[in-house]
């Protein structure tokens, strides 16, 4: 893996949060190779459409506010032209249901391959909640 390929994983890792934070679905979704799985909140879709809506869906509530930041990214494997990584993600979310922002620790288990393209994509995310606090 080139310092290029790190640089590049770690932007797909940044542009996931910010399109989630802006409930951009379709720029989310094409961060994910076509047939690529998201695990997210016990729940897994697959392809790029099912992402998408899955996005869409959280941002459906107009008083939801959500920031994401991740850190502590580990290469954990590198084979076959794949790469797996772990990382750690604070969640701080606020619904129109809920008055108090809820922060959420998240074990991110990612799995990236190329593209037809040559592009570095998301072929598989596991989002796993370690704790939730009331803030």
């Amino acid at each position: 893996m080139t310092p290029s390929d790190l640089r590049d994983i770690e932007r797909l890792l940044s542009d996931f949060a910010w399109f989630a934070d802006r409930g951009d679905g379709k720029s989310l979704s094409e961060l994910f190779l076509p047939d690529a799985q998201l695990q997210v909140a016990g729940q897994e879709h697959r392809g790029r459409e099912a992402i998408a809506q899955d996005c869409l869906r959280r941002a459906s509530d107009p008083g939801r506010k959500v920031r994401h930041v991740w850190s502590n990214l580990r290469i954990q494997s590198e084979a076959d032209g794949q790469v797996n990584t772990a990382a750690v993600q604070l969640t701080f979310e606020q619904t129109s249901a809920s008055p108090n922002a809820q922060l959420r620790v998240n074990d991110l288990l990612d799995q990236f391959a190329r593209g037809p393209d040559g592009a570095w994509r998301f072929a598989r995310r596991v989002i796993s909640r370690a704790m939730a606090l009331e803030i």
